[in-house]
């Protein structure tokens, strides 16, 4: 596997960020390349990096509202090139570490989902990033088709297309978005999150969520517990539905109730399977009993469809009248001293 790492992965972020882009116009991105010693073909740049050849993002149609004068928006770099998506999340962690080791936590982390700036499409085996914000440029490493990409990019640019999006329609964003309380972040805004009333839009951005969550959170080196609360009629919106994910598995369970007959809705037909028949792979919560689960989907094979599905007729079938009678329980947005907004889960704490 090509890779860059080590000592040369921390010298060429530190180069980086302490670069002077030139307003991102071309004359400065000129002076930028050549200041890596590196050389340009267009908008490719060759490194001479066993990781392979740069490429600069000059200005088109989806990024013209958003810039100030720039003319590119980007220069990406690839550190690691690998065909697995186990292999592409573990090139993206050693990476994340050594970088951390040396610039400092990134006050930004998260996943694109599949929909990235400027109208991007994400690679397929998922789409995590980190950035070490600042101005007026900002270093994010973040997943390439290939493997993880070191990128370089004008700040402003890129947070005004984020800030546009608080427009609430469907599918405005997607994946989640993590923030530390480091000063790095002042001035940083966020859009409200978007929500539905639709089962299938839901479903949708349900499954895109999911399948390819187990590389994203093994990427990031963090795990998920998303417990949830559903309006079921005539209670008062128990914790129902658990979503567990660590760095190999993913998988969806059913609480135990009080107040709910789960036997009445034969939830096997549905394709859960019952804790009394095979215990779950993930421990979920260890104040609430599994009744049911998914079975574990293992990264690379996460069946995203069949799990949005299961967890979307389960819904229905208890009588929950639209995805807005879904909620996280407290706290679920507190992932590893990060405040993590899941605009592709389309759900929140409630308020």
């Amino acid at each position: 596997m090509p890779v860059l790492g080590g000592d040369d992965l921390v010298d060429l972020a530190r180069r980086l960020r302490a670069a002077d882009t030139g307003g991102w116009r071309e004359d400065g991105v000129g002076r930028l390349v050549a200041g890596l010693g590196w050389e340009r073909a267009g908008d490719v740049v060759r490194t001479g990096l066993p990781s392979g050849d740069a490429r600069l993002r000059p200005v088109g149609k989806y990024e013209s509202d958003h810039v100030r004068g720039e003319e590119y928006v980007g220069l990406y770099v690839p550190i690691a090139v690998a065909a697995d998506p186990a292999v592409k999340a573990d090139a993206f962690r050693r990476a994340a570490h050594e970088l951390t080791a040396a610039l400092g936590p990134s006050p930004i982390m998260g996943s694109y989902g599949g929909l990235s700036t400027f109208y991007d499409s994400t690679p397929r085996w998922g789409a995590p990033f980190r950035r070490w914000r600042g101005h007026p440029d900002s270093l994010e490493l973040q997943a390439g088709e290939a493997g993880p990409e070191l990128v370089l990019f004008p700040t402003d640019p890129t947070e005004n297309w984020f800030w546009r999006q608080r427009h609430g329609e469907a599918y405005a964003l997607d994946g989640f978005f993590g923030t530390d309380r480091s000063a790095a972040n002042g001035g940083l805004s966020i859009p409200g999150m978007w929500r539905t009333d639709d089962w299938e839009v839901f479903h949708t951005t349900l499954t895109c969520f999911l399948r390819s969550l187990p590389a994203e959170v093994r990427a990031l080196g963090i795990e998920l517990s998303l417990a949830m609360h559903a309006l079921i009629p005539g209670t008062y919106g128990p914790w129902v539905f658990h979503l567990a994910c660590d760095a190999d598995t993913l998988e969806l369970a059913v609480f135990e109730q009080e107040d709910v007959d789960l036997a009445k809705y034969d939830l096997p037909s549905l394709g859960w399977t019952a804790t009394a028949d095979a215990p779950p792979s993930h421990e979920h919560d260890e104040f609430t009993r599994v009744a049911y689960h998914s079975g574990p989907h293992r990264l690379g094979e996460v069946d995203g469809l069949r799990l949005a599905g299961l967890l979307v007729e389960t819904a229905k079938a208890f009588g929950i009248e639209s995805p807005q009678g879904l909620s996280l329980v407290d706290h679920a947005q507190s992932i590893d001293g990060y405040h993590v907004d899941f605009f592709g889960l389309t759900l929140r704490e409630n308020p």
